[in-house]
């Protein structure tokens, strides 16, 4: 059998470059999936308030009126009445707290 040609240090070098280059290339296409995932998460969030609010505003047509801080205090009690703990304590002890 014969011994296979050694590179030379030019052609190892080259080699490590073109190696440098694909790191760099995988680390933008990383850095693009990751934008691209956050924006996708964003409108996933922007969406869930919206629909929710307007579920909100559909149940207390008031609301749509009320100042910000009179909303959010009409919530803050509604919220935190015993009822509503009751609910949330339920639903979490059945594991649906999604």
């Amino acid at each position: 059998m014969t011994k296979p040609r050694e590179k030379t240090r030019e052609e190892l070098t080259a080699e490590i470059e073109e190696s440098k280059k694909k790191i760099r290339q995988f680390e933008n296409r990383e850095k693009i999936i990751k934008q691209k995932l956050s924006v996708e998460e964003r409108k996933a969030r922007t969406h869930r308030l919206c629909k929710r609010g307007g579920f909100m505003e559909s149940l207390v047509p008031e609301l749509i009126a009320m100042p910000d801080e009179d909303a959010k205090a009409f919530l803050r009690l509604a919220l935190t009445s015993e009822p509503a703990q009751e609910f949330l304590k339920k639903r979490a002890g059945d594991g649906n707290a999604e």
